[in-house]
């Protein structure tokens, strides 16, 4: 007989091709830099495929294939009762090698917190890549800069070959992409949205669509979205939550817009005001999403039981709030947006028009978010 109590199997969520041939190159690279960093010589025995699956944080059927691969090009073997072992001296890829590619970002160097922002977790990770292949990453950066003439002059005078650009999150980024496409370099905006050049983002509509889905099935109809409405990345999700409400036959959310960054007087009014009228809120981001939950603590609302609440980033300075958000992989970006540039690099011949990839992000339940309880909610 079937065991009863035994827990159900969590099903992976099935990846698309792209996703695949993504995830093995990235594996492939990683296995064969960590070989080549320790030297390691024929007969060195590779990690198991669950070990490699842990260690990487890749599925175990990419890890499986890409192994396959490397077996059919000779440069693993499986032994018998050996399992898989080195047959050839690893070789990092050497199409690389000598060229420097510009990163262009934002980091204020006053601000200690500056080295988790997501411009410098990409630059730090892309650094070491770039260099395990015989590159050279130089990054440029905004901060302080009066006119963006200087940042296209050292790209010129340090004669790099390719850019990477994410600027700044709170600035538009048109004027710059524009100066920097007429370099005619191989270009690459990271979370940016521009028809100058390809570029890698995270689908907005995606995170919004997650969001909305996950308050709808919690039971919960009076919601209200918090935006930033200068930023058009803001207004985008904001639209499209309301579109999935409207979408499954729902009223839509109620919206409520503030200024960036956000005050903790506006929030607290917020919360006096107008909170008692919704059974969750949305934000836009963590940093709005964690003051809220600060704010309706401090006045009594207990969360998630009288209100829920739900961000976006998963920004690992704010991750002890335990809030309820949409992870935004800074790593899965620089690492995406590299791969896209290393194309263009190597392409025999420029391609025409721009591309977008979109990078889908998941939902990470935590302790702000509970099935709406209409009866316990109290009138403030």
């Amino acid at each position: 007989m079937p065991d009863k109590t035994a827990k159900p199997r969590k099903r992976r969520k099935r990846l698309s091709a792209a996703e695949v041939v993504r995830l093995q190159a990235l594996c492939r690279e990683r296995l064969l830099s960590d070989l080549h960093e320790q030297q390691a010589s024929p007969g060195t025995p590779i990690p198991g495929e669950r070990a490699l699956s842990e260690q990487y944080d890749i599925p175990l059927s990419v890890i499986r294939s890409t192994l396959g691969e490397l077996k059919s090009e000779g440069v693993v073997t499986s032994v018998p009762r050996g399992g898989v072992r080195l047959a050839a001296k690893p070789r990092l890829p050497k199409s690389l090698v000598g060229v420097k590619v510009g990163f262009v970002g934002y980091m204020e160097m006053t601000n200690p917190d500056s080295r988790q922002t997501r411009p410098a977790v990409i630059c730090s990770g892309l650094e070491r890549t770039l260099n395990e292949q015989g590159g050279m990453l130089q990054f440029l950066n905004l901060w302080d800069i009066d006119d963006f003439k200087t940042i296209v002059g050292e790209i010129r005078s340090k004669q790099i070959e390719a850019v990477l650009y994410i600027g700044s999150a709170h600035t538009s980024a048109e004027d710059e992409l524009k100066a920097l496409s007429e370099l005619g370099l191989p270009m690459v905006a990271i979370d940016k949205e521009t028809d100058r050049c390809d570029s890698v983002a995270f689908d907005n509509v995606q995170i919004s669509r997650t969001l909305a889905e996950h308050i709808i099935e919690l039971g919960h109809r009076q919601v209200c979205v918090l935006e930033f409405p200068e930023f058009e990345w803001s207004t985008l999700r904001g639209r499209s939550i309301r579109d999935e409400f409207r979408r499954q036959g729902l009223a839509e959310p109620e919206t409520c817009t503030f200024q960036y960054p956000p005050a903790e007087a506006e929030v607290r009014e917020f919360v006096r005001s107008r909170a008692a009228a919704y059974s969750a809120c949305i934000a836009v981001n963590d940093e709005l999403g964690c003051l809220l939950l600060n704010e309706a603590r401090a006045q009594g609302i207990r969360v998630p039981e009288e209100l829920s609440i739900v961000g976006v980033d998963d920004d690992p300075r704010l991750r002890h709030f335990n809030l309820t958000t949409v992870q935004l992989s800074s790593i899965e970006l620089g690492l995406a947006a590299f791969a896209a540039l290393k194309d263009k690099i190597l392409s025999p011949e420029p391609e025409t028009g721009a591309s977008e990839q979109l990078l889908a992000c998941p939902l990470i339940v935590r302790e702000t978010t509970a099935p709406c309880q209409p009866k316990q909610r109290k009138v403030r």
